[in-house]
């Protein structure tokens, strides 16, 4: 179903549902890390911030995709009720009550989790940037599949389902209005976005008819230690550096360390930090996250160069026994 893969994340339904993976949590260390390296400052302090910040805001960003789907219901129909009323002329297509009356998006609005935790985080965004509600109800009412909607004569809450994951599919999360209203409101969100909007999907697949459970995830991370690992992996590369740089010296064939590009370098470091300081993360877990890392954010050629060095340093940890890893690690 999910063709603008873009905007989500690779999906896969059986997968646990989790808020902020391992592998997001790395990359919001490395550019804490790649940012810490260019500043030529001591103090880790604001880059430590940086990555809980940074963390915090992909729960915003959740919360707000999730609220944005019940302000676009309300401002719809706010206009409906105008319209009923003659003051707002409009067509029956662009206004319709089938819309409104979806039992999913009615249910969503009366999710009083989502209501708690958005008054929890005081995220007043669409309040104060209702143009952008408008913007996107319009492009909900002139969409294919909106118009589809509510000509199907069928009224089920299966329907009503499908039509709403659809149209956060096809509609609302490819809109370019929205990424750049994101993109200015909190730059962190951008890299957020694909695995946002696929929880958000999950979410939405969730809500019951019924409606006897909330489908709002209020915790951030899947492991409770999952809080603290990006700021211990980002302080064992900071304050190992010399020993990370000199591990890389002469394993890495016709590049010298001058040479090596610096988001490379760093994910490097952070790769041997890995093997080196955290005992419960396997090897291969490590080496395929930095080269999945290096294929979205560094250059083609860097990722089949990051996976060439940190496979040779870890079979050479593991010749000398310098490969800290518990039975956990070893798997």
């Amino acid at each position: 179903m999910l063709q603008n893969k873009h905007y989500f994340y690779p999906f896969n339904v059986l997968t646990i549902f989790a808020m902020l993976t391992r592998r997001h949590i790395r990359v919001k260390t490395m550019q804490a890390l790649y940012a810490f390296d260019f500043s030529k400052d001591d103090n880790l302090i604001p880059y430590e911030k940086q990555i809980a910040a940074s963390s915090k805001g992909f729960y915003e960003l959740y919360l707000m995709l999730l609220s944005m789907l019940v302000e676009v219901r309300s401002c719809g129909y706010q206009l409906y009720l105008k319209n009923k009323k003659q003051y707002l002329p409009a067509s029956k297509d662009q206004l319709n009550s089938k819309f409104f009356n979806n039992i999913v998006l009615i249910n969503l609005s009366n999710d009083k989790v989502l209501e708690d935790q958005m008054d929890r985080f005081k995220l007043r965004f669409w309040k104060q940037h209702d143009e952008y509600v408008r913007l996107i109800w319009n492009q909900v009412a002139e969409s294919n599949v909106y118009k589809n909607y509510i000509h199907n004569q069928e009224q089920s809450f299966k329907s009503d389902l499908k039509f709403v994951e659809q149209l956060f599919v096809d509609v609302i999360a490819p809109f370019e209005r929205l990424y750049e209203f994101l993109e200015e409101t909190k730059i962190s969100w951008i890299d957020d976005l694909p695995l946002v909007n696929t929880i958000v999907l999950k979410s939405l697949m969730r809500i019951s008819q019924k409606n006897d459970s909330s489908v709002v995830l209020k915790e951030l991370y899947k492991f409770p230690e999952d809080k603290d690992f990006g700021l211990n992996l980002f302080r064992k590369t900071v304050l190992n550096n010399d020993k990370l740089l000199n591990e890389v010296e002469g394993k890495t064939p016709n590049w010298e360390q001058d040479r090596i590009g610096n988001l490379d370098l760093t994910l490097i470091k952070m790769g041997i930090a890995e093997l080196l300081y955290f005992p419960s993360i396997p090897v291969k877990v490590t080496i395929n996250e930095y080269l999945e890392i290096a294929k979205e954010y560094a250059t083609p050629k860097s990722s089949y160069f990051i996976n060439g060095v940190l496979d040779n340093l870890s079979k050479e940890f593991q010749t000398t026994n310098r490969l800290n890893k518990n039975l956990r690690g070893l798997q």
